[in-house]
């Protein structure tokens, strides 16, 4: 399966990474692959801070609240690789839409997600961190065999950034809270615990805020529940006393 995952990757010209809360464990890996690769990397709510937000191969969160770009780039693939991910009705929208261009693999730890949404041309059902040990070891067995090239891709990828880049009205007399949590990012140097309720802040905060690390971000994402905020900030300050 690793094998034909590689060759599907040889073969094409426009690949994602579609990343989502089953990423986050497997970070370090991750990111070694798109170091290997070179594939634009796309995450969900959930999967914030498991590559980067800052990267320049980041495009960020997709879905509903997403960016232009990271949409723009699964409907434009030719590969989507899902990792980690349950196709939530969030990110997809429309079902039979999304990523209707693109050859789908999906490596997954829990098998009830696998196919219960969107059927992937190529499935794994395994723990994400050692599928991408695996993915990783060949990759760096045919480094210089395997000519990998997707600037071409990225370029287009660059092109809508540009065209689309994320943005807020401002007021004379008041702070945007898009404003706030950019400049929270600035003064934190990217490396904050950000914690949220539900509802818009956790969008703008999701957005505007450059997550680095996994677990920078906590929000409740599948259930919703309101007042999460404040519990998770508590117990991140005990849990993490030496961050901010």
């Amino acid at each position: 399966m690793l094998e034909q995952i590689v060759r599907l990757i040889s073969e094409s010209k426009k690949p994602v990474l579609y990343v989502g809360g089953g990423s986050l464990h497997s970070s370090e890996e991750l990111r070694r692959f798109v170091e290997l690769t070179g594939i634009p990397v796309a995450s969900t709510l959930m999967g914030l801070g498991s590559f980067p937000s800052s990267d320049e191969l980041s495009l960020q969160m997709l879905g509903m609240h997403g960016t232009v770009y990271a949409n723009y780039s699964v409907d434009k693939s030719d590969l989507l690789l899902a990792f980690g991910v349950r196709f939530d009705d969030r990110v997809t929208g429309k079902l039979e839409a999304f990523a209707s261009r693109a050859k789908i693999v999906h490596i997954d730890i829990d098998s009830a997600e696998i196919g219960k949404n969107k059927q992937p041309h190529v499935s794994i059902c395994a723990d994400l961190k050692l599928a991408l040990q695996g993915l990783n070891s060949i990759l760096e067995e045919r480094i210089g065999k395997l000519k990998l090239d997707f600037s071409a891709w990225r370029q287009e990828l660059n092109e809508q950034k540009e065209k689309f880049p994320l943005g807020y009205k401002t007021f004379e007399d008041a702070i945007s809270p898009q404003y706030a949590i950019q400049v929270l990012d600035e003064l934190t140097n990217g490396k904050a615990i950000v914690s949220t309720g539900v509802g818009q802040h956790q969008m703008w905060a999701a957005q505007f805020y450059k997550y680095r690390e996994p677990r920078q971000w906590l929000t409740s994402g599948g259930l919703g529940a309101m007042g999460f905020g404040l519990p998770a900030a508590i117990g991140a300050a005990v849990g993490r006393p030496d961050k901010v």
